[in-house]
């Protein structure tokens, strides 16, 4: 009778054993499909050659970007300047990538460099994707 209960234990902790085992297996590949589509890539940055210029004196800003979040649609990388705390103007757009533009300021003061990304859609279809930081220059 000692030997049929130890069977029946040994039994009952395999099956236990195989259950918590095929648990963790459909678990992990939950995890696993879940990650893979979470795999979008989208970045932005941009830098100017000199946080302080002088008037006329020329600077170069630097702006990298590139997203997938638009599938096979164009994406647009774009520089825009603000002037103490005036409105936002675009200076210049390019292809995703990196796009480099020189700036001269004429006058003193306190300039403000952002890069944004678009979804090209068409004529005067742009969809913003994001928007980096923003880096200061001092002109004097």
């Amino acid at each position: 009778m000692k030997n049929t209960a130890g069977i029946v234990r040994h039994r009952v902790l395999a099956r236990r054993t195989a259950s918590t085992a095929a648990v963790v297996a459909v678990v992990v590949g939950g995890l696993a499909v879940g990650a893979g589509s979470a795999s979008a890539k989208s970045q932005i940055d941009i830098g100017v050659r000199s946080h302080s210029v002088a008037a006329g004196q020329s600077d170069r800003v630097t702006a990298t970007g590139n997203s997938d979040d638009f599938g096979p649609t164009p994406v647009r990388l774009c520089i825009d300047e603000q002037i103490g705390s005036g409105a936002w103007r675009q200076l210049g757009c390019a292809p995703a990538g990196t796009f480099n533009l020189e700036v001269r300021p004429q006058h003193r003061g306190e300039l403000q460099f952002r890069a944004q990304l678009f979804g090209d859609f068409g004529p005067h279809r742009l969809v913003l994707d994001r928007t980096s930081g923003v880096v200061d220059v001092s002109v004097h």
